[in-house]
């Protein structure tokens, strides 16, 4: 047994699709290794508490006891394709865990992978980590995500998942497949295009939230991780334009109708690490001024509405 301590930095994640909810499948050798950019310190042991209390003559703290055990990480990746067009992208179980279906279009010279929100048939996944020599097996994780992309700043994904409790034990490192992962690239002039509505925006920030909203569901006979609902939304910074060009006030304002607008954030130059964003009913609220090297800037909400009853208030392709 090593006196050494553990490694903060020292860290390997692998993800592996469930055959069937929360039961990690015993071949571990599909299993995906993901490329992570940081790790934040997350719940090991987390859930519901409640207190044993006591009345007594003294004061003091009580007992207290976890009612429904659960594990929560968060794991940020680069915001970039895997590399090859029509081949997925190492996170891309991840994205399949956060009520999103992946469609593979293998049509030569237009190959493209294809994410789109589901509301059901979502699927699970069993996540792996391993610090140090030490693994933690989470069944039937579940989880949501958000995407930060700002120039002169290299984009990434941001995941929140959560999975069932299982205690960590002594393990040699996984042995999986390391999936293929292209280098992501600044937010600029030379990667980016942002389009509003067919207006090309001088986009300074743009940031986006699936909004699942996700609950661990802990009752007699029954334990699981569900994802319950989704409010897709972002934020957005650009250039002030004139009105003569973009008139962006009917898109801002409630009051006596609302017009939606047509935006696409395409991020990335070379094929297989072209990565589109399309939102194609968003409303634009709450708008803003703002000041940046003494230009003015408009800030703003993007509400993104589903097309009906079918989904479709974003998607994500990578090209």
């Amino acid at each position: 047994m090593s006196d050494e301590p553990i490694a903060w930095r020292r860290l390997i994640v692998a993800a592996v699709i469930e055959a069937e909810y929360g039961v990690t499948p015993t071949d571990l050798s599909t299993a995906t290794l993901i490329e992570v950019v940081t790790r934040e310190a997350a719940g090991i042991y987390e859930g519901d508490t409640v207190e044993r209390e006591r009345v007594r003559q003294g004061f003091g703290a009580f007992e207290e006891t976890n009612t429904a055990p659960r594990t929560s990480r968060q794991i940020r990746v680069p915001y970039s394709g895997s590399g090859t067009k029509g081949t997925p992208p190492s996170y891309s179980l991840l994205l399949r865990c956060c009520a999103m279906s992946e469609t593979i279009d293998e049509t030569l010279d237009e190959e493209k992978v294809i994410y789109d929100s589901v509301s059901e048939a979502m699927e699970s996944i069993s996540l792996l980590w391993w610090s140090d020599g030490e693994l933690q097996v989470m069944p039937g994780v579940r989880g949501t995500w958000t995407r930060s992309s700002d120039v002169k700043a290299y984009p990434y994904i941001q995941f929140d998942v959560m999975g069932l409790y299982q205690r960590p034990t002594t393990a040699p490192a996984i042995e999986g497949v390391l999936a293929p992962q292209a280098k992501e690239v600044p937010v600029n002039k030379m990667n980016s295009q942002f389009v509003m509505d067919s207006f090309l925006a001088r986009m300074q920030t743009c940031s986006f939230d699936v909004g699942n909203t996700v609950v661990h569901r802990h009752l007699v006979n029954y334990e699981g991780i569900h994802i319950t609902d989704r409010r897709a939304s972002g934020q957005l910074t650009i250039e002030a334009p004139r009105i003569d060009k973009y008139n962006i006030f009917p898109k801002i304002e409630s009051h006596q109708a609302i017009e939606l607008s047509e935006i696409s954030f395409i991020h990335g130059t070379v094929p297989g690490n072209i990565v589109e964003m399309v939102f194609p009913r968003a409303q634009l609220s709450g708008l803003q001024e703002s000041d940046t090297d003494g230009i003015k800037h408009y800030q703003k909400n993007m509400r993104l509405l589903p097309n009906g009853n079918d989904d479709g208030d974003f998607q994500l392709i990578f090209r």
